[in-house]
């Protein structure tokens, strides 16, 4: 069976219509959620052929085997997981009864998460001291484009609440700059599935560390500054012009992988272990703050674009002041 199929197929239904339909199903799913379901129902499918089960439809019993199978064989839960959702989520598109809705199945795999669950190890946050020193070691007033990308790129993933995926996607187009803020548009956001898009305010400081200052920095040394209407990812790769003795953007965007190396680099040159922290530590550092500082809740969650109050709190991490203030406001 193709991954793109939902066995809805009928002598009724032209066949133009139900690749439409095909793809509309499809996309009742992000892209990298269907494309993980879609791979790991493929995974069961091989595995429920090997045995001569049918794999759609399906029923408990051999799906229930088949996550056992998985367990047995040291999967990660992550991986069961994807199977039981993958394998849910092609029955519901193909419209057949789903074993994955039995109560039964649902105890199989909190069982299953019972058992393999770890503790979860979450890297540290940055704090504005630590961008400080980032900014006196990689941004002082001759520094090269290469550095002033990982001043800038610390810099507004702490204080835009950032993740990755949306900082390399910034456009010089998305970049409105003013004298006591810049406006910078989220095109699409993990949180945004229906890509509306969100306008993020980061305000000028004045400090070493102004987020807005080392943009409009940055910009002007890449020769963007001026180019407003421009579509060029602002972090892309970088390439060395000897004629001219600097860097100069490249038209591919900046990947993960070097993005974690440039990051963690820096981290380590501040005299840091590069080990507790990550890129996300840039959002998690900045929600911190602000979290401690006691912004309200309602523009907190806006300005970090959080669905949820449990996903925005899991990157708080409280100070020992605003702990203590818990028992210190009890009345005793």
């Amino acid at each position: 069976m193709s991954k793109n199929s939902t066995n809805m197929a009928s002598p009724n239904i032209p066949n133009d219509f139900q690749s439409v339909l095909n793809h509309v199903l499809q996309s009742s799913r992000a892209t990298s959620t269907s494309s993980k379901y879609n791979a790991a129902f493929d995974s069961w499918e091989k595995w429920a052929s090997n045995r001569g089960f049918p794999s759609l439809p399906s029923n408990t019993e051999h799906v229930a085997s088949y996550l056992v199978s998985m367990f047995q064989e040291d999967a990660p839960f992550s991986r069961i997981e994807a199977a039981f959702y993958g394998i849910k989520w092609r029955h519901d598109i193909a419209n057949h009864d789903n074993p994955c809705d039995s109560k039964f199945l649902h105890l199989v795999v909190e069982g299953l998460k019972r058992i393999l669950s770890k503790p979860v190890v979450k890297k540290s946050p940055v704090s504005a001291s630590m961008l400080l020193k980032i900014c006196s070691q990689f941004a002082y007033p001759s520094a090269s484009l290469l550095d002033l990308r990982v001043s800038t790129l610390c810099l507004l993933g702490y204080a835009g609440f950032f993740r990755f995926s949306e900082l390399v996607n910034i456009k010089r187009c998305d970049i409105q700059l003013h004298e006591e803020f810049a406006h910078i548009f989220v095109e699409k956001s993990k949180t945004d599935i229906y890509r509306q898009g969100a306008w993020v305010i980061i305000s000028a400081t004045g400090k070493v560390t102004c987020p807005v200052a080392m943009v409009t920095r940055f910009l002007q040394l890449s020769g963007l500054l001026e180019n407003e209407l421009s579509d060029q990812f602002i972090f892309c790769g970088l390439s060395f012009c000897k004629k001219s003795s600097s860097f100069k953007l490249r038209n591919k965007q900046l990947s993960y992988t070097r993005a974690r190396e440039v990051f963690r680099d820096a981290i380590k040159k501040i005299g840091e272990d590069p080990k507790k922290f990550s890129l996300h530590s840039l959002r998690a550092g900045g929600a911190t703050a602000a979290a401690n500082l006691g912004v309200p809740d309602r523009l907190f969650k806006k300005h970090g674009r959080w669905r949820s109050e449990n996903a925005k709190d899991g990157y708080i991490q409280d100070s020992d002041d605003v702990r203590k203030s818990v028992s210190l406001n009890l009345g005793i």
